[in-house]
């Protein structure tokens, strides 16, 4: 067979351009640092590539997830133990109730402290984590216990006050309102006489005064302002740890401080037993105050379970997170060895392609000017 010139020109500027396109490949790939930059690279290690990267983003995810679930917990935590140690100063304080009731000074000062233990009970569910409430369930864009408001008739010179929702209202809760005296709480509800809605129900209330001062305001449609209801949602907030796993993150308050929905269905309404503990101390009801030191003691346990409920919520956190970044740098190794360029090694690959590509073009250069008069 004859070898033409034109078959010789040819299979030269292919090994030319051969020896290019390795040189080119290496160079992209020192510079971007990649093994694979392209899919025709190599199909084989782009498929695997690109499942480890799926892999890890996954991965990363989760632990993002757990690192805010952690979080979360943590000031769930916090906010539990204060409400702990409240709740253990109030019994304490309750347990001077019954010696202090018939002096008025040692009186007062017990319930200027109640008085202060009441809010500080409503203040520490209201933490947020990202604007998040995490004591308010699937409603955390609003305070578990923010204030709370009801339309009402309000006469004054009365005690009364009529056309009322009562549902939220109990004996002994602290209200504000127009002309409504301070200090002044719910004293007796009336509901609905009809049986159609409690929306025309009736309250009396007093304060401390003796006798309680009525109201010093008429208006119609006042609005009474109080605290301690429970504006959330029960519902628990997961968090995703791993694939079709999920930690609950967030504690209901009402759960937690109104003993469930409706309060004391599940557990203690620890507000309302405050408030009515105040209310039988300024009445100086003896057995009121015995009973709520009972119920103190079952509040006790309560938060404490709560607690325990937290502290096992975060271990298992915790244990998701060092598996989540095990797996993590497992995945990212692999991938690494598939996807960076060993620089050593491209280096020297790089050297010994630019000699050849150079060699390659020198033989060229002197094959190139031969013709078949050459060899005659």
């Amino acid at each position: 067979m004859r070898i033409t010139d034109t078959m010789t020109a040819s299979n030269a500027i292919y090994n030319i351009n051969e020896g290019r396109i390795k040189l080119d490949r290496l160079n992209e790939a020192i510079s971007s640092g990649k093994v694979v930059n392209r899919p025709s690279d190599d199909p084989v290690a782009t498929k695997k590539i690109l499942d480890l990267e799926t892999q890890i983003k996954s991965s990363n995810q989760y632990v993002s997830n757990i690192k805010t679930g952690q979080t979360w917990l943590d000031m769930a935590g916090t906010s539990l133990e204060g409400l702990l140690s409240s709740v253990m100063s109030i019994k304490g304080v309750a347990g001077q109730a019954l010696g202090s009731i018939t002096d008025p000074v040692k009186k007062d000062n017990v319930l200027s402290q109640l008085k202060a233990f009441r809010d500080q009970l409503t203040d520490y569910p209201d933490v947020q984590v990202g604007g998040q409430y995490v004591f308010s369930g699937f409603k955390n864009d609003v305070p578990p216990f923010g204030e709370s408001t009801v339309t009402a008739d309000i006469t004054s010179g009365s005690l009364g006050i009529t056309n009322i929702d009562t549902t939220d209202l109990y004996p002994g809760l602290p209200i504000t309102g127009p002309g409504i005296p301070p200090d002044s709480t719910v004293s007796t509800i009336t509901t609905s006489s009809t049986g159609v809605g409690i929306s025309n129900g009736a309250i009396t209330f007093t304060n401390p005064n003796m006798p309680p001062i009525a109201a010093t305001a008429t208006a119609t449609t006042a609005t009474l302002t109080f605290t301690g209801k429970f504006n959330g949602t029960e519902d628990i907030v997961n968090m995703e740890i791993t694939k079709g796993v999920q930690v609950p993150i967030s504690i209901s308050g009402g759960v937690v401080l109104r003993g469930g929905t409706p309060p004391g269905s599940t557990g203690v309404d620890i507000i309302k037993t405050l408030d009515t503990l105040i209310a039988d101390i300024n009445s100086g009801n003896t057995a009121g105050i015995n009973a709520a030191n009972i119920a103190l003691d079952k509040a006790n346990q309560q938060l404490l379970g709560a607690i325990s409920d937290v502290g096992m919520r975060k271990a298992r956190m915790d244990n998701a997170l060092t598996a989540q970044q095990r797996n993590l740098n497992v995945l990212s190794e692999i991938h690494d060895n598939l996807q960076n360029v060993d620089y050593a090694k491209a280096a020297i690959e790089l050297t010994n392609q630019k000699t050849a590509f150079e060699a390659a073009l020198a033989a060229t250069a002197k094959i190139a000017p031969l013709s078949l008069l050459n060899y005659l």
